[in-house]
């Protein structure tokens, strides 16, 4: 599993996850600042990247949903956009077994929420 970290994580997250031996890719590092979302979607499916980002409307608006249909792709949205970085590294450590575990499990196309508690919800896929 690849974990693929939307602009909206940033840099420095990604980068201290690669640091400790985790297969991370970010935004940044692929894609232009301003690329649209459906774009850079259709993309990460291509290469079979499960998406972890802040962005939770994926599913309501119409392009970026037929592209996490059409490209299969695992989503997972991250509480936290907010809040200071340890915070969002420590949601992100709660629920990593669990999202390794979804991503093994559920098939795709998929979308879940993590809470700050680490926890996981499927958001249904219209």
């Amino acid at each position: 599993m690849i974990l693929y970290f939307d602009r909206n994580v940033g840099i420095k997250l990604p980068q201290a996850l690669i640091t400790l031996g985790l297969r991370v890719e970010y935004h940044q590092t692929h894609f232009p600042i301003g690329m649209q979302d459906d774009q850079w979607l259709a993309q990460v499916g291509i290469w079979g990247w499960t998406v972890i980002g802040h962005d939770s409307k994926f599913h309501l608006l119409p392009n970026e949903l037929s592209a996490i249909k059409q490209y299969n792709i695992g989503c997972f949205y991250l509480w936290g956009a907010e809040a200071p970085r340890w915070e969002k590294l420590m949601c992100l450590a709660r629920a990593f077994d669990r999202i390794v575990e979804a991503e093994a499990n559920t098939v795709r196309p998929f979308i879940y929420t993590v809470s700050r508690a680490g926890r996981l919800k499927a958001v249904p896929i219209p």
